[in-house]
């Protein structure tokens, strides 16, 4: 077999995707353009529009076909659209999944002078937790389910503090409603930029499962009722450790637990140590016995590194941070149609992931156990290079398709 053969495989799933659109929140003009740009991205993973048109192939012009694709990008509403959707076809995925993982980045675009809607954003590649290095760029807000299986994302949104007025709690919390919508047991993971009132108030209100590292910041009491209030890195220190914990990556954690009060709501501290001395603490409001809690923090929390893996593949794979497009709203809409893509390829069945990479010559010793366990790199260009492989059939003649159904024909035997 070779792997051109998969690529029929891989385009009637796509356009099996684009054919499933609801009719009533797309036009029948939007959803070839959803099928085309998602095909494209596969083909030739970037962003950039000239790339996806020469993709596609087509007989006209390829400026006519860069116009038309520039233009559907433009569309308002597009990427909200999309995203609802997506998240609603696939919910039987999601439900499979115990973690939502939220996490905020940025794009840096620091030559640029005439794209809309640029603002200053923390540059994250370059900053420290003392040295934040500020440049100019968009805001990325992402949030992906994840399990020790893979990863599957469920929002990535680009958007700019310059044009629009809608926080970045808002956002949060509206990720949580629609996340939690498809899946009322899901548990929300966020880093220690997630310890702010605001979304603990609307965790707690709305019933949602949270585990958040906590900020040094951060005072909590620890008697029912008292008004006294102790720094959250105080109580840690002083929280017995006595479970003993290992990652997935091999690491050792010694973790501890205690009940701690934020106002009148009774929370679980579930603190961590390395064998180094450095100290985690992490806040949640699940319930079970103490072992419990802490086993599912700790490989719930574990599983964060998956999304830093997923900005990093993402900017890496399709060039993120190479975009050109000027206009705010083709630039968003972009960004999710990346999404679209990386979830698309994520969602690949194991049987066709195995083949595909093994087929793209990407293992070093053709053994399966040579998959990572972030594989979407690698599969990723193996998809890329299998639709890239594939060529058009000529089509077979009309005088050979033809066949005779009302004669007998009969094998004739000389006598």
């Amino acid at each position: 077999m070779n792997i051109e053969e998969l690529a029929p495989e891989i385009q009637r799933r796509v356009s099996g995707y684009w054919r499933g659109l609801p009719v009533d929140r797309f036009s029948r003009p939007e959803r070839k353009f959803i099928g085309e740009m998602l095909l494209g991205l596969l083909k030739e993973p970037g962003i950039y529009v000239t790339d996806v048109a020469r993709s596609l192939g087509e007989e006209m012009k390829l400026k006519k076909t860069w116009e038309r694709l520039n233009r559907n990008l433009r569309r308002e509403g597009l990427w909200e659209r999309l995203l609802e959707v997506n998240l609603l076809q696939q919910a039987r995925r999601v439900r499979q999944m115990r973690y939502c993982v939220i996490d905020v980045s940025d794009i840096q675009k620091s030559e640029a002078t005439q794209i809309e809607g640029l603002s200053l954003v923390r540059d994250g590649d370059k900053s420290s937790r003392d040295n934040p290095v500020i440049g100019q760029g968009f805001h990325w807000l992402n949030a992906v389910m994840a399990d020790k299986e893979g990863v599957l994302p469920v929002y990535s949104e680009l958007y700019s503090m310059e044009l629009e007025e809608r926080s970045e709690n808002w956002r949060i919390v509206e990720i949580t409603k629609k996340v939690g919508v498809v899946h009322p047991e899901v548990i929300f993971v966020l880093d220690r930029g997630g310890d702010r009132s605001k979304l603990l108030d609307e965790f707690i209100n709305e019933l949602r499962h949270f585990i958040i590292r906590g900020a040094a910041q951060r005072s909590l009491g620890v008697r029912r009722g008292s008004s006294k209030l102790y720094n959250i890195q105080h109580i840690a220190n002083g929280t017995k450790c006595s479970l003993i914990y290992k990652s997935s990556r091999g690491k050792t954690f010694y973790v501890g637990i205690r009940r701690v009060y934020y106002g009148e709501q009774p929370l679980s501290l579930v603190v961590s140590r390395r064998a180094n001395g450095a100290v985690s603490w992490y806040l949640t409001n699940l319930e079970g016995s103490s072992e419990q809690v802490m086993e599912t923090v700790m490989g719930g929390y574990g599983l964060r590194w998956r999304i830093e893996e997923y900005h990093r593949q993402i900017k890496q794979d399709y060039r993120l941070e190479s975009i050109r497009l000027r206009k705010y709203m083709a630039i968003k809409n972009m960004v999710t149609f990346v999404a679209l893509a990386s979830a698309f390829v994520c969602r690949l069945p194991e049987n066709l992931v195995v083949k595909l990479v093994y087929l793209a010559k990407r293992l070093n010793k053709n053994k399966l156990k040579d998959i990572p366990s972030y594989p979407y790199y690698m599969l990723t260009a193996a998809v890329s290079g299998c639709l890239a492989a594939a060529v058009k059939q000529r089509p077979i003649p009309l005088w050979l398709r033809r066949r005779d159904f009302w004669q007998y024909q009969l094998a004739l035997t000389p006598p």
